[in-house]
């Protein structure tokens, strides 16, 4: 067995110990360590100098205690949403950085799970809460009486005052409903993601109800999970036992990409030629040359910079009037869908 050559561990350096080194009184060493604080440059290169060579660095946890600000926002986010989207963790977090905000993942399986973990959340000491999942009342409550703001991130909460962005889904896929029908689409198979998923109900909806307004076509609905294998299963299905269609509308880029591989592989089809294709969310691979995807995208950072800036001003002003933000979701038009 090896024995490491790091040497052992030294004892951890203080504030003390920066004050005595450098020669200034503790309270000036805190207030190098903080931005917004009225000191000379001289002094503040030198301590943050000193503090550097033994190692020093501020206690967030203590320093939380007397500012009763942790520097830290819980992002309530399903294990679900992360495998089907990264981009909108890595949105959120680019944001909460440039906010000089620190992000606390909190990750239940899914949205049937989020009870799971909210008692967990309780007990850390968050500046906000940024949600992406619908939270109950009683829930809400819990972070309400603990002085915890709350906004959410891609859905608005019926009926709940609290702040809140979101992708228009519900207009966007009218949006596709529209464009398919126009180029002469007429039976159209649906492929909703899991009942429980609120985004994923308000993307189905806007698509069927705007199919039966237009008056020409026939629509099936499906259900799967957001991943690939359960679209692709859901999709096959579909096929054996109420196809053939000529355009499919999925709840996001996933399962579209399983029903371009299914329809391409085990049906022999040529898409866009023999059936339409349209997801939603427009991920990394939706832009691979392999899928080349028509799909809607959501402009996620925007979104993240949006619900961060609400956050931000609902700590300042707890009692100011809640605001929704609407942000319309782009449609993208590529080699997937027989558009005119």
């Amino acid at each position: 067995m090896s024995e490491s050559k790091g040497g052992p561990l030294h004892k951890r350096a203080t504030a003390t110990d920066v004050a005595e080194k450098a020669g200034v009184s503790q309270s000036t060493v805190s207030r190098c360590f903080s931005p917004d604080s009225k000191i000379s440059k001289k002094t503040r290169d030198h301590v943050l100098k000193v503090a550097a060579e033994i190692g020093y660095t501020p206690n967030a946890i203590a320093r939380s205690l007397i500012t009763r600000r942790s520097g830290m926002v819980g992002v309530i986010l399903t294990q679900q949403s992360i495998s089907s989207l990264p981009e909108m963790i890595n949105a959120l977090s680019q944001a909460l950085e440039g906010e000089r905000q620190r992000m606390l993942l909190i990750s239940p399986k899914d949205e049937t799970h989020v009870g799971d973990v909210i008692e967990g959340a309780y007990g850390y000491p968050l500046d906000g809460v940024i949600s992406c999942v619908t939270l109950t009342q009683t829930q809400l409550d819990g972070f309400r009486t603990r002085g915890i703001p709350v906004a959410f991130y891609n859905r608005h909460p019926a009926g709940a005052a609290f702040d809140s962005v979101a992708t228009d889904h519900y207009e966007a896929a009218q949006q596709v409903a529209d464009r398919l029908h126009a180029a002469g689409h007429r039976r159209f198979l649906s492929i909703a993601g899991p009942l429980d998923a609120p985004v994923s109900k308000q993307r189905t909806r806007g698509f069927s109800e705007r199919i039966e307004e237009l008056g020409s076509g026939s629509i099936e609905l499906v259900s799967a999970d957001y991943s690939y294998d359960g679209g692709k299963a859901a999709f096959l299905a579909a096929i054996k036992e109420k196809g053939p269609f000529d355009a499919v509308f999925c709840a996001n880029d996933r399962i579209a990409m399983a029903v371009v591989d299914a329809s391409r592989g085990e049906l022999g089809l040529k898409v866009p030629n023999d059936l339409s294709v349209v997801g939603f969310d427009d991920v990394s691979e939706a832009r691979q040359p392999a899928y080349d995807l028509t799909t809607v995208r959501q402009h996620l950072p925007d979104m993240a910079q949006a619900v961060v800036e609400l956050l931000r001003k609902r700590m300042a002003a707890p009692d100011n009037p809640p605001q929704r933000i609407l942000i319309p979701g782009s449609f993208v038009k590529r080699g997937t869908a027989r558009l005119g």
